[in-house]
C-alpha cells in the first residue's frame, strides 16, 4: 500500500470530519436563530407582554464563545416565549471595554470613556484591572466578576516526525521558550533544545518560525505570566522573561510573526514547518496540531492531555481567591502552581455583570440575565461545554459566583422571575417564565448527536496523520512514493467508511 493512497484516505477523512463539524455548528446556530429572528436592546419597554421579544447581548473572550453559543441555543429552545441571545467573540479586552464603557469608539471614530454599559454582560479570561475597578466604584458603578470555567493554554509546534505524546514528544522549559519567543534561540538544533530532546533529529540550522497574537489576547497574557513565573529575567538569569513583557498585548521581537486570533494562529503553525505558537489547548487539538510537553511547577514535562481535567483544576489555590464576587480579582492567577500533574498555564474565564441592572429597562430581561448566568453553574448546561475543552470551576469558585448573583439588584416583580423545570411541573411548566428541560429542538438534538460521534474520529485522524508524518521523517520511503504499513491504510479507510455509515 503506497503512501499516496494513505494520504488520500487521510484527506478524505479530514474533509468528511470538517463537513460534519461545520454541519453540527451550523445546526446549533440555526436552532438558536430559529427561536427568534429579532433582537431586543436595553431601551425596550419596562413592561413585557407575551409577544415581547426577550434577549440578552454579551461580548468578550473567544475562548468560551462556543460554550456561550451552545448554552444560549439550549435556553432558546427551552423557553416558550420568543427569545434571542447573542454573544460577540471579540476578545477579553474589547469585552471588558464594552462592559465598563472604557475607551470605546463613538460615531465619529473617536475613542471615548462613557462609563456606560455597551453589553448586558461582558466576559474575559482575565480579571478587571484593580485601577479600573477602583475608578468605577468611585463613580458608583459596582459589579461582580464570576469565574465559571477553567481551561488550558498551551504551546504547539510543526516539527514533522516528532511524536504527539509520550516521552519522545518535544520537551520545552520556560527558559527555552523565553529565548525562542525573544528570538535569542532561532534554530531547532540549538544545543540547549537538543540537551532535553536527545531523540530530536533536525537538519543543521533548521529555523524556528515563531507565531504570536497581535491584539490584546488572554492567551498572550497567560503564556507570558507562565514564562515570567517559571523563568523570570534577573541578573543571574538574563535569558529569562522580562517583567515588562507580561500582559495581554506586548512588544514582540521584529523577527517573529503576527498570527492574530486562534484560527490564524493555527493556520500559521499548520502552514509553516518548524513553527511554534500558542493558543487554548482545545483549539489546537481541533486544528490537529501537535502539543509541546512543557515543564510544570514540579519540573515535570507534560501536555495538557497528560494533565487532564484534574491537572487543570489542581492549579486552583483557594488562598488566592477573593472572599466575595464584588472584590478585586486582579491578583488571582494560577500559573506554574505545584503538583506532579498540575497544568502550569490554567486559565480562568469570567462573566462580568453590573450590580445595578437598571440600565436594562425591561425587568424580564434583568431576571433573564440572572437565569442565564445561573445556568453557567448548572451541570445540565455547563457540562455541554466539555467538548470545547472547558472545565467547570471548583466548588469554592462556584459557591463564590452563585453568591455573587444574589448581589444583583433586579428590581423585578415575582411574575418576572424565571423558573427552571427539571422535573415535570404539570401546568406550571407551560408558564411564560419557565425554562423547561422538557423542550428541545430537533436541529440541536441532531447536532449534539453528530458531534458526539465526530469528536473521537477527529482525534483518530489526528493521531494517524502524526504517525504518517513520523514515518515520512524516518525515511520509510520507496522509490515510487513511500511504503507504509497496510493496517494503517485499512484503519483510515475503515474510519472514513464508518463515518459515512453514521449518516444513514
Amino acid at each position: 500500500m503506497v503512501l499516496c493512497r494513505l494520504a488520500a484516505f487521510l484527506l478524505g477523512g479530514t474533509i468528511l470530519l470538517s463537513f460534519a463539524s461545520s454541519w453540527a455548528v451550523n445546526a446549533q446556530e440555526d436552532s438558536s436563530s430559529s427561536s427568534s429572528v429579532f433582537s431586543s436592546d436595553s431601551s425596550s419597554s419596562s413592561s413585557s407582554s407575551n409577544n415581547d421579544i426577550l434577549g440578552l447581548d454579551g461580548s468578550g473572550t473567544t475562548n468560551p464563545s462556543k460554550c456561550f453559543w451552545h448554552i444560549m441555543a439550549k435556553l432558546s429552545e427551552q423557553i416558550k416565549l420568543p427569545t434571542r441571545f447573542t454573544y460577540r467573540a471579540v476578545g477579553s479586552g474589547t469585552g471588558i471595554a464594552e462592559f465598563l464603557g472604557k475607551e470605546v469608539m463613538d460615531a465619529n471614530g473617536t475613542e471615548v470613556t462613557t462609563y456606560e454599559a455597551y453589553n448586558d454582560f461582558g466576559a474575559g479570561d482575565i480579571p478587571i484591572e484593580s485601577a479600573d475597578r477602583s475608578e468605577w466604584i468611585t463613580r458608583g458603578i459596582e459589579f461582580v466578576q464570576l469565574p465559571f470555567v477553567l481551561s488550558a493554554v498551551s504551546f504547539f509546534h510543526n516539527l514533522p516526525g516528532v511524536p504527539a505524546s509520550g516521552s519522545q514528544g518535544l520537551n520545552m522549559t520556560a527558559c527555552l521558550l523565553s529565548q525562542i519567543f525573544q528570538a535569542t534561540i532561532t534554530t531547532w538544533d540549538h544545543p540547549d533544545i537538543l540537551a532535553i530532546n536527545p531523540s530530536l533529529s533536525v537538519s543543521a540550522d533548521y529555523p524556528i518560525y515563531v507565531g504570536h497574537r497581535v491584539k490584546g489576547s488572554s492567551s498572550t497574557d497567560a503564556i507570558t505570566h507562565y514564562l515570567y513565573a517559571q523563568c523570570p529575567q534577573t541578573s543571574e538569569q538574563p535569558e529569562g522573561w522580562p517583567a515588562e513583557l507580561v500582559g495581554s498585548a506586548i512588544e514582540w521581537h521584529e523577527s517573529t510573526n503576527e498570527c492574530d486570533g486562534s484560527d490564524l494562529m493555527a493556520e500559521c503553525i499548520q502552514s509553516n514547518e518548524g513553527s511554534i505558537g500558542y493558543m487554548d489547548a482545545k483549539h489546537g487539538y481541533e486544528a490537529l496540531l501537535t502539543e509541546i510537553r512543557v515543564e510544570n511547577g514540579n519540573g515535570n514535562f507534560l501536555t495538557s492531555v497528560d494533565a487532564g481535567v484534574d491537572g487543570v483544576r489542581a492549579a486552583v489555590d483557594v488562598d488566592l481567591v477573593p472572599l466575595a464576587a464584588d472584590e478585586d480579582f486582579s491578583a488571582m492567577e494560577f500559573y506554574n502552581m505545584p503538583g506532579e500533574d498540575t497544568w502550569p498555564i490554567s486559565l480562568v474565564s469570567y462573566i462580568y455583570i453590573r450590580k445595578d441592572l437598571s440600565f436594562i429597562q425591561n425587568p424580564a430581561r434583568r431576571t433573564l440575565l440572572k437565569a442565564f448566568a445561573t445556568s453557567l453553574f448548572d451541570p445540565d448546561y455547563i457540562d455541554l461545554c466539555d467538548r470545547y475543552g472547558l472545565i467547570p470551576v471548583t466548588s469554592e469558585l462556584r459557591d463564590l459566583s452563585l453568591a455573587g448573583l444574589d448581589m444583583l439588584k433586579l428590581d423585578a416583580s415575582e411574575s418576572d422571575m424565571w423558573v427552571f423545570e427539571k422535573d415535570t411541573l404539570p401546568g406550571l411548566g407551560q408558564g411564560d417564565r419557565v425554562i423547561s428541560t422538557r423542550r428541545q429542538s430537533f436541529a440541536l438534538y441532531e447536532a449534539d448527536h453528530i458531534a458526539d460521534e465526530v469528536d473521537p474520529m477527529i482525534e483518530d485522524i489526528r493521531m494517524l496523520k502524526l504517525e504518517l508524518a513520523s514515518l515520512k521523517a524516518q525515511g520509510m520511503q520507496a522509490s515510487n512514493g513511500c511504503i507504509v504499513a497496510k493496517d494503517m491504510a485499512l484503519a483510515v479507510g475503515a474510519l472514513a467508511g464508518a463515518f459515512l455509515l453514521s449518516f444513514n
